[in-house]
């Protein structure tokens, strides 16, 4: 049933490529205001489709694109010349070949016929994926790879040019918007792509530090991130690890410093607001708190009357020995059920950390734990707690998860202290 009524969607799509095509040529921007989109009032053919049909913009500029490449040229008594790939034309109007797959088709012949391949070749490719899709049942992602393929095959030469325009096309663009959020957009280049998701996939495999199981997992809180949520965590993690790397610039000898401004009664309370350097919108206290776990952050602190109590350099952080014994006693994120290795970890203050002359926070190793990124914040910004007890980390659930709140054990340490003989 499904595959009868998508054969006859494909004979219904055909016919609107065909008549879309029609709008475009009599629409062509060489008949001026006698045009048909112009002379309806119609900027464009595509606005023209998309008021009549009622479809999306994009989904009538697609019908326009495919139906125009596969018209013959217009020939100067007003004519139509040959259609440019028959083959494609013939089988879509059968209702064999989808119009997705016709335009992947399509498109990549007449890259090679732009490229100055002979007709024959041209003709030949077309044929080849018309058959290649239709005797394997080729989804149109399977046909369009399967375009690309051909079309290097045939025109190896072609790659160094359509690489210069790709390098030309690059760019990232950010920008603060009124409400606080940094929002851009970016286009990476085939290799600058692979670098990006290979490195996420990476952060993001559940078996970068191999399998888990831990007491408790009934406490254990759920992810819930989209991916999209996800992917923005990861890239910001990786560009904090790139900063904090031996071999990145210094300035003035410190590596990429968070400043943030705070009231010094708030700092201690742990509530209102933070200031960062070059951002309107402000922090919540949570957030300067986490901060200060693992961040270089130089903090200026303020009195009642505005007054400058305390302009610090970054904070004191824990040592690259200290993390070491850390991810020997901890084995990664202490959180139970993550997976997150010691290598993608921030190192919490179990004690919190105020400054240096306002105790009880130390930055000792038994006043030290491992959370990843995620769990970090959550910690911060939820009513969990984390003590130590024995030198063990030790989660305190919120009264809703367990009423007793009895401390759970969260560490991953690899060896076990045998009673005494």
């Amino acid at each position: 049933m499904v595959a009868a009524y998508e054969a006859l969607g494909r004979a219904v799509s055909a016919h609107q490529v065909q008549l879309a095509g029609e709008v475009g040529v009599r629409s062509r921007s060489e008949l001026g205001d006698e045009g048909l989109s112009r002379s309806q009032n119609f900027t464009s053919p595509v606005a023209l489709v998309a008021k009549v049909t009622g479809a999306s913009a994009r989904a009538c500029k697609a019908r326009l694109e495919l139906g125009r490449k596969l018209r013959g040229a217009v020939l100067l008594g007003g004519g139509e010349g040959p259609a440019p790939f028959p083959i494609v034309t013939r089988v879509l109007d059968e209702g064999v070949l989808g119009t997705e797959a016709a335009a992947a088709i399509v498109k990549q012949c007449a890259v090679l016929a732009d490229r100055g391949c002979p007709a024959d070749v041209v003709s030949l490719a077309e044929e080849t994926l018309v058959d290649q899709t239709i005797a394997c049942r080729l989804t149109a992602d399977e046909t369009f790879r399967a375009a690309i393929h051909l079309r290097e095959v045939l025109d190896p030469d072609g790659a160094e040019p359509r690489d210069e325009v790709l390098q030309m096309q690059r760019s990232l663009t950010i920008a603060q918007s009124s409400d606080g959020m940094y929002r851009g957009k970016f286009a990476l280049t085939p290799e600058q792509g692979g670098v990006w998701f290979s490195s996420i996939r990476a952060m993001q495999s559940p078996r970068v530090s191999g399998p888990r199981f831990v007491d408790g997992d009934e406490y254990a809180t759920a992810d819930g991130r989209t991916a999209a949520q996800k992917n923005a965590d990861t890239v910001t993690e990786l560009i904090a690890r790139a900063a904090g790397a031996e071999d990145m610039p210094r300035i003035n000898g410190a590596i990429a410093t968070v400043n943030v401004h705070m009231t010094l009664d708030d700092l201690e309370k742990g509530r209102g607001v933070g200031w960062i350097d070059g951002i309107d919108q402000p922090v919540p206290a949570s957030t300067v708190e986490q901060l200060q776990c693992s961040s270089p952050v130089a903090a200026t602190l303020f009195g009642d009357r505005g007054e400058v109590l305390f302009h610090g350099k970054a904070k004191r952080l824990f040592t690259p020995a200290q993390n070491r014994a850390l991810a020997a006693r901890d084995g990664g994120c202490v959180w139970p059920s993550c997976d997150r290795p010691p290598s993608f970890c921030e190192t919490h203050h179990a004690d919190e950390w105020v400054s240096d002359d306002h105790p009880p926070g130390r930055t000792d190793i038994d006043n030290g734990v491992l959370l990843c990124h995620f769990h970090h914040s959550h910690l911060h910004k939820t009513p969990w707690k984390l003590t130590m007890q024995g030198g063990v980390p030790h989660l305190i659930p919120p009264r809703w998860v367990d009423t007793e709140q009895k401390p759970i054990p969260t560490t991953r340490r690899r060896t076990i202290q045998r009673p005494a003989a």
